[in-house]
């Protein structure tokens, strides 16, 4: 099979689409040896493609555009027909013409149920696009029952049509970090222990004013002697959303802004409980890598997150100050309750590996090219 993969996506450091792709394609290219990948990026020299693996069989193609309006429909369809693909597998929109039977990931509906946590524009893309995207591919992927249903119901798709695969893990959370990394890495952000983390993008929709209402309870309340550290780059709405976290929780608040990639596992490993007060997400990655860096976990019971944690931490009424901050609070002052968590977290976490995701996907790869 000759398999084109859209990853420009891998060059927006820090966004859940980013780690998708990277660990998929890094999955994809380490097990298969039989096919031919074609992957369209825009930067080839992104520090992502440095360690992508290069032979006969894998070849970049940059399409060089960065606006997804003209690079999208043109450069990418005519890409595709130029290398003669047998599929084309893209994360959300695809070109209205290429070569090749169609792969859409779909993660999720964000933009359809909390509209007002993006852009008009993005939300008018995504509205017209995505869709289309999902009506016409051979097969659909997301990463949860969750958001399986609800691109079924709203698209009016067959439930067979789409595929339910787990996203993956990297190995590297789950590392043991030496200290002296772990207190460096700290101390380049200005974090001192214990803490309080949450990793996500500055966006209305990941509930971090609700976080630090809860925070703030909390200091006040049991004199947690914690920071509370939001870890994670600007987004829609983010300078609203700071000044509404900075006036909720007063003091000990850290925002990091963007972290490395090469920073993440050290600043997971030095936290006390990781909280993930999200209003809506497809999977929510962030509580996989909390987990499998050994760190107990609040998230909340809406959309896919349930599906992710499992049994193995607290889940809450993201709605509810009172709910986040009991859960905390409970993490923070029973230690039996707190080691039960995060053991359950590390073994639940290993089982989500983009080794699998990759194995089933390559599967659904070679389903669809049998089709007629």
């Amino acid at each position: 099979m000759r398999i084109g993969i859209d990853v420009h996506a891998a060059e927006r450091d820090g966004s859940g689409n980013c780690t998708y792709i990277r660990g998929l394609v890094e999955a994809l290219l380490a097990q298969d040896y039989e096919n031919d990948y074609i992957l369209y990026i825009i930067d080839r020299n992104h520090r992502f493609y440095r360690n992508i693996r290069r032979d006969a069989k894998v070849r970049l193609r940059s399409l060089r555009v960065e606006n997804p309006l003209i690079r999208i429909p043109l450069f990418l369809g005519r890409a595709t027909e130029r290398e003669a693909l047998d599929i084309l597998h893209v994360q959300f929109i695809a070109p209205p013409r290429h070569r090749g039977k169609l792969v859409a990931t779909i993660h999720d509906l964000g933009f359809l149920h909390l509209p007002k946590t993006f852009s008009r524009f993005f939300v008018f893309r995504s509205r017209l696009f995505i869709r289309r995207t999902a009506q016409r591919a051979a097969k659909v992927i997301t990463g949860s029952q969750f958001s399986k249903t609800d691109i079924a119901t709203r698209y009016g798709l067959a439930p067979e049509k789409i595929e339910v695969i787990p996203c993956g893990v990297s190995p590297r959370f789950a590392e043991s970090l030496d200290p002296s990394r772990i207190q460096k890495t700290l101390a380049k952000y200005k974090i001192r222990p214990p803490y309080i983390l949450s990793v996500s993008r500055l966006n209305p929709r990941k509930n971090l004013v609700s976080l630090a209402c809860a925070f703030s309870r909390l200091k006040s309340e049991l004199r947690l002697p914690h920071q509370l550290v939001f870890a994670g780059r600007a987004d829609y709405k983010t300078a609203e959303t700071v000044a509404l976290i900075r006036k909720a929780a007063g003091t000990d608040i850290i925002l990091t802004g963007f972290v490395d990639d090469d920073d993440l596992p050290a600043l997971y490993q030095g936290a006390d409980i990781f909280v993930y007060p999200s209003l809506f997400e497809g999977a929510g990655l962030p509580v996989l890598e909390a987990m499998a860096a050994g760190v107990p976990v609040v998230a909340s019971n809406a959309s896919s997150l349930p599906e992710t944690v499992g049994d193995a931490g607290l889940t809450v009424d993201p709605l509810s100050v009172d709910e986040i901050a009991h859960a905390i609070g409970q993490l923070a002052t029973d230690r039996d309750l707190k080691e039960n968590c995060r053991q359950k977290g590390q073994l639940r976490a290993a089982e989500f590996t983009w080794d699998k995701a990759a194995q089933k996907i390559l599967g659904i790869y070679q389903e669809v090219c049998r089709e007629a």
